[in-house]
């Protein structure tokens, strides 16, 4: 397992123990980060891509502050763990406005930082099944499986419909397909996937969605799609 780790820390010496720490981790946990330092929070922000898991926050930045920078940071990425590290309590407590996991005090002491890494550790495992992560040119993300509305393939290329835009990924729609196996998509054609908690109903061979998307159903797919579709209803 790969945890993508991202450290927005202005100084070096806090830069250097968290690194220390994650290294210390990986040696007596067998797990394997990637990991990015960034010492302004502006460096985060700019041409943001959502390929992390965990993200180590500092609160008192110049230019901008750990807390703004979560803010905006919420606006691209919402399934990003955040865990504040700062000297000062009572602002790391304000991180429930941008769903922070956790924070820790410095100065840093290993056994707090491992407890709380560990902790995040056991939210992604948990949230593994329920996720998708999308390898793309830029590198890997992770998107959350309730907000896929439809997966389209064009040509090479394969595109995540969400609630928050599209994303772009590589790879087959079968091999996505056999990913989520038992988790509610089926195809309506050989270019789509479609959530089916997101299908309202089904007209001679025209599906829509809640958003009002309307997608077609090919002829040879229509019997098995309207079962799975049917079954999914049954469920519910």
């Amino acid at each position: 397992m790969t945890v993508h780790v991202a450290i927005v820390e202005d100084e070096q010496v806090h830069q250097d123990t968290l690194k220390k720490y994650l290294e210390q981790y990986e040696r007596e946990n067998g797990v394997a980060f990637q990991i990015d330092v960034f010492s302004n929070p502006i460096l985060l922000l700019e041409n943001y891509r959502p390929v992390y898991d965990i993200i180590f926050m500092d609160i008192q930045m110049p230019d901008i502050n750990g807390m703004d920078t979560a803010r905006r940071l919420r606006g691209m990425d919402r399934n990003v763990l955040l865990i504040f590290v700062t000297s000062l309590a009572q602002y790391a407590i304000e991180g429930y406005e941008v769903a922070a996991m956790d924070y820790i005090l410095k100065p840093v002491q290993y056994f707090s930082f491992a407890m709380k890494l560990t902790r995040a550790i056991w939210r992604l495992d948990a949230d593994a099944g329920e996720s998708l992560r999308v390898a793309n040119s830029n590198g890997s993300s992770r998107i959350r499986l309730r907000d896929i509305l439809y997966i389209e393939i064009t040509g090479h290329t394969i595109t995540y419909h969400t609630h928050e835009g599209s994303i772009t990924g590589t790879g087959t729609l079968s091999e996505v397909e056999e990913k989520l196996q038992g988790k509610r998509f089926a195809r309506c054609n050989s270019c789509y996937l479609v959530n089916l908690s997101y299908a309202v109903h089904a007209k001679g061979y025209q599906l829509t969605l809640k958003d009002g998307t309307q997608l077609q159903i090919s002829q040879p797919r229509k019997k098995s799609f309207m079962q799975a579709m049917e079954n999914t209803q049954d469920a519910t």
